[in-house]
């Protein structure tokens, strides 16, 4: 005890002469090798530095062929959840459509600014939708690579979460080997790991800046910020003000967490975390200054103030009480937030103390879902970027080698009881009546994927007991197992419904032939990218539309049944029918429905 004071007030010396260094103006390129190199040495397997205060002890083994093995393992689950999301659906309206609608439409416009939507602005960061055109430019414009990227940043997120782990459990190798399954074996991350939105970006761009963040308490080194501020700023253009909350509360509450050990100096910790903020908040203003002057402050004033409604999903309700998210965590956390041995490890370190890693997780989780329960849009997506928070804390609870004697003879231990619980729960609830805030979804669904996780579950209960590490592993398959079962029942199910692809085509060959097209109602462009189309289309009431026809009378009206039904001409039928997500659309004539309803 008597070393540390004198310890850190040699480091607190050395980091005022560091500061003072930096203070002298330097070359930007002089900044962008320190950060390169600071990287380099980050990634590679020896250039993790102990952390400091800690007794010198033997070098670290080097890894056995057991870490390569669960690499790969990881990857070739990612690899074939990847390749069915990809064949067996199709982009599915209005989220993904409408996503990749303001993408087509900043690419025909030309335009890396200002995303646009109908011709409209549309309220949003552009870094998922320059990463769609980037990937346009090297492919051609195709429907599979919008899906394709938001995987790949998933996948850089499992290799990110590894590192985090290395960080907060440096000597526990099966922690840092496992925890990127776990993630992958929640089921909620296999499920948004191919949907054309900003969430996976997001989720990627928080682990990076808390990457940064833990570096810096290990190792001390300020270069650390320069990553953290990287990540603010990327994370800011890929999904806007969202990024401090999920990434500022843990790196603010550092003390809460960072007890056991060395600890920083708090007041270094503070002004290179606000020096990190500014680099963030630079890098977005590179995007925001020039989109005011086109689109105006108040396209920024809607994009700060209302940042957890921009990304909505219609799949689900928008408004929920404050406690929502109590309920909603152990269903996004599945299937490690049902596992007995989890908690049962868990009670049993209940009065020892904890260590900083489990502690860290603690505070990650607690104080972003204190700050998104005051919001009132609440939805699952928002819990994306605290899944490898869980994912961290089932790998510890699981797998560190203090804890790996303890409930591992236990058959009640593993999946067995909850599959056959939540699969008999699954198999009936179609028949229930709907609850509000559960998603339409889970009523959709057909009864045969409970009846299945009933089946995994009492497979289970007849197979031999295994090994800690095999049970893991295993677990994660079934969430893995889970998620595609899901892509593939849903895609077969809905396919066919939310696919647009004809009624966009229809739309486009009248544009082609100089037609006007109305659409009646909330149009959310879920035509523009199928039918690769060039113009906007009107949207206008269904008060509105005999008025239009009469005006128009060579164009086309785009409406739904339940909407709007003209008064048409004898003999007179619609261009299209055809049912789309349980309504009937119907594409007229416009001279067919003069007389109007």
């Amino acid at each position: 005890m008597s070393l540390l004071p004198s310890f850190f007030r040699r480091k607190s010396k050395s980091g005022r002469k560091k500061r003072r260094r930096s203070a002298r103006p330097e070359h930007v390129d002089g900044r962008v090798q320190a950060l390169e190199q600071f990287v380099v040495e980050e990634i590679e397997l020896g250039g993790v530095a102990e952390p400091i205060g800690v007794p010198e002890r033997k070098a670290r083994p080097v890894r056995s062929p057991v870490s390569l093995r669960a690499a790969v393992n990881g990857f070739v689950l990612w690899l074939i959840l990847v390749a069915v999301s990809l064949w067996i659906r199709d982009p599915w309206p209005e989220d993904e459509t409408r996503m990749l609608a303001v993408a087509w439409e900043m690419w025909v416009r030309g335009s890396m600014v200002v995303p646009s939507l109908n011709g409209d602005y549309f309220v949003q960061p552009p870094l998922v939708h320059w990463i769609i055109q980037l990937g346009w430019r090297l492919f051609g414009v195709n429907d599979w690579w919008p899906r394709l990227a938001p995987s790949l940043f998933a996948l850089a997120s499992l290799f990110v979460t590894g590192r985090l782990a290395r960080r907060l459990w440096p000597e526990a190798l099966d922690v840092q080997r496992y925890a990127p399954i776990l993630l992958l074996g929640t089921v909620a991350f296999a499920l948004y790991l191919t949907l054309a939105l900003p969430d996976m970006l997001q989720t990627f761009f928080t682990l990076v800046a808390l990457w940064g963040a833990l570096i810096m308490w290990r190792s001390r080194d300020s270069r650390a910020w320069l990553l953290v501020g990287l990540a603010l700023g990327l994370g800011l253009l890929a999904a806007g003000p969202m990024i401090l909350i999920y990434t500022l509360p843990p790196i603010l509450l550092a003390p809460l967490w960072a007890n056991v050990g060395p600890k920083p100096n708090w007041s270094y910790w503070y002004a290179d975390l606000f020096k990190a903020v500014l680099l963030g908040l630079a890098l977005f203003a590179g995007w925001a200054v020039p989109i005011s002057t086109q689109a105006g402050a108040g396209y920024l004033w809607e994009l700060l103030v209302h940042a957890p409604e921009l990304f909505a999903l219609e799949y689900f309700a928008g408004a929920h009480p404050w406690w929502w998210y109590l309920f909603l965590a152990p269903v996004v956390f599945l299937p490690w937030s049902i596992l007995p041995l989890c908690w049962a490890r868990l009670w049993h370190i209940r009065a020892q103390q904890r260590n900083a890693g489990l502690n860290f997780c603690i505070v990650w989780i607690v104080s972003v879902l204190t700050l998104l329960s005051l919001f009132a849009m609440k939805q699952p997506q928002l819990l994306l970027p605290v899944l490898p928070a869980g994912a961290l804390m089932a790998a510890h609870l699981l797998l560190d080698e203090d804890l790996r004697n303890y409930g591992d003879d236990s058959a009640l231990s593993g999946m067995t009881v909850p599959l056959i619980l939540f699969g008999g729960i699954a198999a009936i609830l179609p028949k229930l009546p709907r609850i509000d805030f559960l998603p339409q979804i889970l009523w959709e669904m057909s009864p045969f994927v409970g009846v299945a996780m009933v089946v995994v579950g009492i497979t289970l209960a007849w197979l031999p007991l295994k090994e800690v590490r095999r049970r893991t592993t295993d677990t994660a398959m079934i969430g893995v197992a889970f998620a595609l079962l899901i892509v593939v029942v849903a895609g077969s199910q809905f396919n066919a419904s939310y696919r647009v692809n004809e009624a966009a085509l229809v739309i486009r060959q009248a544009q082609d032939a100089s037609r006007p097209v109305a659409y009646l109602g909330d149009y959310q462009g879920q035509y523009q990218f199928p039918g690769r189309l060039y113009r906007p289309l009107e949207v206008i009431a269904a008060q509105d539309a005999a008025l239009w026809a009469q005006r128009n009378p060579n164009g086309l009206i785009v409406a739904f049944a339940d909407t709007w039904q003209p008064r048409p001409a004898p003999n007179r039928k619609p261009v299209l029918v055809r049912e789309s997500r349980g309504q009937i659309l119907q594409i007229w004539d416009a001279d067919a429905a003069v007389g109007g309803p």
